[in-house]
């Protein structure tokens, strides 16, 4: 590509360089007041990385937005969208020096990349910039933690600030549908607890996608299936080229039947008939797409133990997991099932808010959720003995929090 045909792309891109402004665009994520924060307070790189769909794009163009509006000049951010057929040599350093050159002005400049991962060593092409220019700030942003696995010469370790998003989480949801939020004024919130509890079955089978809950009149079902095909077909084939696509298929649609339980490789790869090392590397894909995540029993010791011990398996999108398998809503109405689930978003909820999540099982004796300094038990109501949970979170010097449906809408 010449650089008269990459400067009309980039001006194309950013039409705050005529406009002056960027228009509102969707509705604030929760990590939005951090995003403005690293923006305006750290030199360093940025990475925004998360699932398809996720709603990265619109962060950033809010955080362009942002930076306009708190004194910083149009001429002085720009954003470029990559996609597979613009994956020129050093395009990115290109890029910047028409950008530089020809449309920045004095004082602080942002540099907004997306969809990076689609340029071969991009690191080395960032991490010239970074060195080379003190006053321009990079925000790159990808899918999932798909470009921290290509290969590169240079590494861009101690400078980059990693932001991830996921899933809409239930308040997120709730926010984009202009409904009131879970609040901790009692007589409000008793008021709405029948809305949360509609909203918050059709937030687990279909309300995770910013785009899905923005937009009443997509098919949600074949927007979930596109996205899935896109996930087997393109995402997975960059940590293994040689896949199988219906064995990857249904070894997502066995671990969504296991969530909040216990699995293990050697069982899934009974179960389809197939080598464990091959479930195996695809569970790790899983993990590496932000679908999946293995919960470690912190009731084993040693790190050997845990990996090699029985774990439970989480997912960490709910949408996706419900409708790879063909259920729709109506599959919550069973008890044990919606229990699962609920289980399932605490998970998402708690791996958000502390470094370490893990489960209790020993001799029988079992607590769902261990953190630092608390132990968690979920519960639909608040009619079990929990005796067992109590003693357990005395023995391991921790605060015994219950969950029930109610505790949850509010996290």
């Amino acid at each position: 590509m010449n650089l008269y045909n990459l400067e009309e792309l980039l001006v194309s891109q950013n039409p705050q360089f005529i406009s002056g402004k960027i228009d509102e665009v969707g509705y604030k994520r929760d990590i939005f007041p951090q995003f403005c924060h690293e923006l305006k307070n750290k030199k360093l790189i940025i990475t925004l990385n998360g699932p398809r769909r996720s709603g990265k794009t619109f962060i950033i163009k809010q955080g362009m937005r942002y930076l306009i509006e708190n004194g910083v000049s149009p001429k002085n951010v720009s954003y470029f969208q990559f996609s597979s057929i613009l994956n020129d040599k050093e395009i990115i350093i290109k890029l910047a020096d028409i950008f530089l050159k020809k449309y920045s002005i004095d004082g602080q400049k942002y540099l907004f990349l997306d969809e990076v991962q689609l340029v071969d060593f991009w690191q080395d092409q960032v991490k010239f910039l970074y060195d080379t220019f003190k006053d321009i700030k990079i925000i790159v942003s990808g899918s999932t933690s798909l470009f921290y696995k290509q290969r590169s010469v240079e590494s861009l370790a101690g400078r980059i600030y990693k932001i991830k998003l996921g899933a809409l989480n239930f308040h997120e949801y709730l926010r984009f549908k202009k409904i009131d939020e879970p609040s901790n004024n009692r007589a409000e919130f008793i008021t709405n607890l029948n809305i949360y509890r509609s909203e918050f079955r059709k937030y687990l089978s279909f309300g995770q996608y910013p785009e899905v809950v923005a937009n009443s009149e997509l098919d949600y079902k074949k927007y979930i299936h596109d996205l899935a095909d896109q996930i087997i077909n393109f995402d997975a084939l960059y940590f293994l080229s040689k896949i199988n696509r219906q064995l990857f298929l249904d070894t997502i649609k066995t671990l969504s039947f296991d969530l909040a339980e216990e699995f293990s490789v050697n069982n899934v790869a009974k179960i389809l008939n197939s080598d464990r090392r091959e479930i195996g590397e695809y569970v790790k894909i899983l993990s590496e797409l932000n679908l999946f995540n293995t919960c470690f029993n912190f009731g084993l010791k040693s790190m050997r133990k845990k990996l090699s011990g029985s774990k439970k398996i989480y997912a960490l999108n709910s949408n996706l997991t419900l409708n790879v398998n063909g259920f729709d809503i109506s599959y919550l109405n069973d008890s044990r099932v919606y229990g699962k689930y609920l289980e399932n978003y605490v998970y998402t909820r708690l791996i958000d808010k502390y470094e370490k999540v893990e489960y209790f099982r020993v001799d029988g004796k079992e607590i769902d959720f261990v953190t630092e300094k608390d132990c968690f038990e979920v519960k639909l109501r608040e009619t079990h003995d929990l005796t067992n949970c109590e003693k357990i979170s005395v023995k391991l010097n921790k605060k015994f929090n219950l969950l029930t449906e109610e505790e949850v809408f509010l996290l």
